[in-house]
């Protein structure tokens, strides 16, 4: 239920893929063009660590954005941004338009950064 929220929030400005498991989420990532991959913490430290060099390896490279049970979790070296689900949906949409260089306006509005 918590991957299909995310993807409704996300949805709403951005165009998502969902994968609930490795195996869906590694086969989307080398078939596809990402600009932003978000690895929640129900996958395993390694399964995510392996997406990220995965996501990094390509050609435009992706950026990775790391969720974590706090905001307080030890930093993850191989994520380029790690957000906390205590920041909680409004949180995250705001943490994947800054990594992508919207900025959002009043009135729920995605606007490019100047």
């Amino acid at each position: 239920m918590l991957l299909r929220s995310r993807e409704m929030i996300l949805g709403a400005f951005f165009a998502v893929r969902g994968a609930g498991r490795f195996i869906k989420a590694k086969t989307l990532l080398t078939s596809n063009s990402f600009d932003l991959i978000v690895l929640c913490h129900s996958l395993s430290p390694d399964e995510c660590e392996r997406l990220a060099t995965l996501a990094h390896g390509k050609t435009p490279r992706c950026q990775v954005l790391a969720m974590s049970p706090s905001s307080r979790e030890n930093h993850k070296a191989w994520a380029d941004k790690q957000l906390g689900v205590d920041a909680g949906p409004y949180g995250l949409l705001k943490k994947c338009a800054e990594m992508l260089g919207f900025v959002l306006k009043s009135k729920a509005r995605a606007a490019r950064a100047a």
